[in-house]
């Protein structure tokens, strides 16, 4: 009599338990292995390393910009000067990178996009305060080593990151680089880069 009546509670605690073991499950950086997480507890930097270069490296950083148009998306563009641009540093939470603005621009606010291959890495800014409605759409991951060295990936993937020229005669950041892609970058400029997250 006892068996049957434990077994409807047990039954109730089980089910209770799946939806969180369902979600660990489902997130993609779990595909990346043991030291990959979607949440860093730190402020970084966004630095491009070349793929050969030790995991303790750095390299020039990245930096959001205004690509001089419109339409409110901002790309990565490597520096190579003591600057961080419009936002001094950057946050990863629950696979959304989030750009933090420097305190001279308090209202601007950074959103990911979606990265599809062959683009740019671009943000939604805006300068209301509000955050763009498809933000954390395409899930970054930290991948660290032992050391604590983290390298950034998006779509499950850390190695396809590039620096490209654009026709502007700026470094962009690329994810999975293209012939094919309208005029936005010059394919044969593209070096294949590790984008590391360095605490800032």
């Amino acid at each position: 009599m006892f068996a049957f009546a434990a077994l409807p509670v047990a039954l109730a605690v089980g089910a209770f338990a799946m939806p969180a073991a369902l979600s660990a499950r489902q997130d993609p950086c779990n595909a990346l292995g043991a030291g990959a997480s979607s949440s860093l507890t730190y402020n970084f930097q966004l630095e491009v390393v070349d793929q050969s270069a030790a995991d303790s490296a750095t390299g020039a950083v990245l930096a959001l910009v205004n690509s001089d148009s419109n339409d409110g998306l901002w790309s990565l563009k490597e520096i190579h000067q003591n600057a961080t641009g419009d936002f001094a540093s950057w946050t990863l939470n629950g696979g959304a990178l989030i750009p933090t603005p420097s305190s001279s621009n308090s209202g601007l606010v950074g959103s990911d996009m979606s990265v599809p291959a062959g683009s740019i890495v671009e943000f939604a800014v805006t300068n209301n305060g509000s955050a763009n409605a498809a933000a954390g759409q395409t899930p970054y991951c930290a991948v660290s080593d032992a050391d604590g060295h983290a390298t950034l990936a998006v779509n499950g993937d850390a190695n396809s990151f590039s620096v490209c020229q654009t026709p502007g005669l700026a470094w962009v950041l690329v994810y999975n680089a293209s012939n094919d892609n309208n005029g936005a970058y010059t394919y044969d400029s593209c070096t294949k880069q590790n984008v590391h997250l360095v605490q800032a």
